[in-house]
């Protein structure tokens, strides 16, 4: 399950590259989990959100007991590759300063390879919830706290959690890396006033990419 990647549209420093897709992890930790299976792959789509553990990172989330594709999981590591969607736009060639050009699509997206374990008891679930409220949205964490024991009791048998240790990083920045500089300054320009994607791969564009 390796990663298209052409060399323009990677990050050479293993560092730039780590600290890039953690960052898009965490803008965008929507994930597609995916498990390989004899007959086909387990597609799951949930919350994933990167956590500090015992001094690196591992990727944390959740699903509904009642999916099944959590059972491939039971008989101890799994390898499994978690897919992050960032940003993505649409390109028009009418950007572009040549007449023979046609159009593309830029986007941004992180593939994390590693070895998930279950967390199923229900302390560590607990604890587990704590980490992604934090993430996700801190000021819910009072109402948590406040919900009847017996309610939070069902609500946690009702999942089961997962740790990913970490394996391999692949992240893709397609953000017009291979094109001369003036058309990458014209669509750079033309997203940065656009739709709420466009605005955020100029942002990556202005993260990213030497102009």
């Amino acid at each position: 399950m390796a990663l298209y990647q052409p060399g323009h549209f990677s990050i050479g420093d293993a560092t730039m590259r780590d600290a890039a897709a953690f960052d898009l992890v965490a803008a965008h930790p929507f994930a597609t989990l995916i498990t390989p299976a004899v007959a086909e792959p387990l597609i799951t789509h949930c919350p994933i959100t990167a956590q500090a553990a015992h001094g690196s990172t591992v990727l944390e989330g959740h699903v509904a007991r009642a999916n099944q594709n959590w059972h491939a999981w039971r008989d101890g590591a799994t390898s499994v590759l978690a897919v992050f969607h960032g940003p993505n736009a649409y390109v028009s060639p009418s950007l572009y300063t040549g007449r023979q050009n046609v159009p593309t699509w830029n986007y941004a997206v992180v593939h994390v390879a590693g070895d998930l374990s279950l967390v199923d008891g229900e302390d560590d679930k607990h604890a587990l919830l704590k980490r992604l409220i934090a993430r996700i949205e801190p000021g819910y964490a009072a109402q948590w706290d406040e919900l009847d024991q017996d309610y939070k009791r069902r609500m946690l048998g009702a999942i089961v959690g997962f740790r990913i240790a970490i394996g391999r990083i692949d992240a893709k920045f397609k953000l017009g890396q291979n094109r001369i500089a003036a058309d990458r300054d014209n669509v750079r320009a033309a997203f940065a006033t656009g739709t709420a994607p466009e605005r955020a791969l100029a942002e990556w564009f202005d993260r990213l990419v030497s102009r």
